[in-house]
């Protein structure tokens, strides 16, 4: 059964490519051949991002009852570098300096190393920003049309 809101709500269950720009170009990085150095992650309001909250949120609770203060001793840093290593699906990294790709295989436990490792909070910043953008997972209706037919009555200009 479709919702009445339905057509308001993201395609969350498509994924998103963010092409990585290079922090000192502001260009797309690229490798040497011209192919674009992308991410591609689902939406944070996926069904997988939603497992993630569940989950984290068992997880504060969990930490929480332990702790002395009944506070979660949770890092909300970490715990959006895990989540993002969730809802990434693919990737093509290049190295910055020799313009080389990386041939390091799409997982989630080389997506949270890549998110964790010191000195790539660039490379975070852009992948978080895209799969938190809702209009990143909209529908677009098509805005190439093809040209109305002329009226047999209506004279062509030159």
């Amino acid at each position: 059964m479709t919702s009445k809101f339905a057509a308001l709500a993201a395609n969350v269950s498509d994924t998103f490519r963010v092409e990585l720009i290079d922090p000192i170009t502001d260009d797309v990085l690229r490798d040497k051949a011209g192919n674009a150095a992308y991410i591609d992650v689902l939406s944070v309001d996926s069904e997988a991002g939603r497992k993630f909250d569940a989950d984290a949120r068992q997880r504060a609770f969990r930490s929480a009852r332990k702790s002395r203060t009944g506070h979660p001793d949770i890092d909300p840093d970490e715990e959006n570098r895990r989540k993002l290593a969730q809802l990434t699906r693919g990737w093509r990294l290049v190295d910055p300096v020799s313009r080389e790709g990386l041939d390091v295989p799409c997982t989630p436990e080389n997506a949270l190393e890549l998110y964790c490792e010191a000195g790539m909070a660039w490379l975070f910043d852009q992948v978080f920003a895209g799969a938190a953008n809702a209009g990143n997972f909209m529908r677009r209706r098509s805005t190439t049309s093809s040209p109305s037919p002329r009226p047999s009555f209506e004279t062509p200009t030159s």
